[in-house]
């Protein structure tokens, strides 16, 4: 009996988990842990991780079906009810709080502050404690919505910069590199308008629906060469139009009724409205777009062609215009 007993506590211990697994707790608002057990450290985490994805956005699809069959000469019927569960969430900036081999597994742990990528980039900007100073930022940049916001936060304004890093977009200060949410990193995209050079669409409101035609009505104060650059909310570029001939305060419809290709509103997910952004950029001489994609390429949805940083800075020192058009689904 006392064998017995001995044997039932050593196999009671060999299945033992660390003591602070599963008992780890945040008194943070907004705070996640994660727990994950594998045979390696790295797949630990991504259980941990899919622990606290789970926490954070679930989806769960429901259905209920009714079949009636005769059993014994008898109508009955049959109630048949199936559910399916999806998490999905993209994170970042995770610490890992706990990590211990033991009985041949890893046990980890990890937390995740649930936060907007705005707040987590202002906190980090604080911690610099740098001295306020006057600075020069791009021109695009400081027409944006997350520049007038970030001067808000900090009382002060940096000379921040968009930057696209491992298939993700990141807002860049000092050596403060932050990823942006979807969310955030729409704050990039705006309207502004430069003296002389106007930009619309020929739709009112500048609101597109799928699969709608369209054409830009486009004004200069000067004659010159206009082109016309879109950038998806992805922040994928292409360019629409290069380098067409205009004349000084005269309305341009670009592309004219001869123009080949006429451009067409799509949506990046069905069903789902989307927006982008139109950049009409201005020069006296024609200009080369080299690292930019041709908007009937092929090859648009190569990561190279998600460069909206290098436009960015590419119209840093031109004269421009921009204009943010919202494409909605049809009823």
């Amino acid at each position: 009996m006392k064998k017995l007993i001995l044997f039932l506590l050593l196999a009671t211990c060999s299945y033992a988990t660390p003591s602070w697994y599963h008992n780890l707790y945040s008194k943070k608002a907004n705070t996640y842990y994660g727990f994950g057990s594998a045979n390696s450290e790295s797949k630990a985490k991504q259980l941990a991780l899919s622990d606290i994805v789970s926490q954070i956005s679930v989806h769960v699809s429901s259905s209920t079906s009714l079949n009636m069959k005769v059993v014994n000469g008898k109508e009955s019927s049959l109630d048949e009810f199936s559910t399916q569960q999806k998490s999905q969430a993209n994170l970042c900036d995770y610490k890992l709080l706990k990590s211990e081999f033991d009985n041949s597994k890893y046990y980890v742990a990890l937390s995740y502050e649930n936060i907007p990528s705005f707040d987590k980039f202002v906190y980090k900007v604080k911690q610099l404690k740098i001295k306020p100073k006057k600075v020069k930022l791009n021109s695009y940049l400081s027409k944006t919505l997350i520049a007038r916001e970030l001067k808000k936060a900090l009382g002060y304004s940096i000379d921040f910069s968009l930057v696209r890093k491992d298939r993700k977009w990141y807002i860049k200060y000092a050596n403060i590199l932050q990823v942006l949410d979807k969310k955030d990193f729409a704050k990039f995209f705006v309207s502004s308008t430069c003296r002389g050079l106007e930009i619309n669409t020929n739709k009112r409101n500048n609101i597109l629906y799928n699969g709608m035609k369209f054409y830009f009505k486009v004004k200069s104060k000067n004659s010159g060469f206009v082109s016309i650059i879109s950038v998806y909310e992805d922040g994928t570029v292409s360019t629409l139009m290069r380098n067409i001939a205009v004349k000084k305060d005269r309305l341009e419809n670009i592309p004219d009724e001869d123009f080949e290709t006429i451009p067409e509103a799509s949506l990046m997910k069905r069903g789902l409205e989307t927006f982008d952004l139109y950049v009409l950029i201005y020069s006296p001489k024609k200009i080369r777009f080299d690292s930019f994609a041709y908007a009937d390429s092929e090859l648009i949805s190569e990561e190279k062609y998600k460069n909206f940083d290098e436009l960015i800075e590419f119209i840093d020192d031109k004269q421009y215009s921009t204009l943010k058009v919202v494409t909605k689904p049809r009823m």
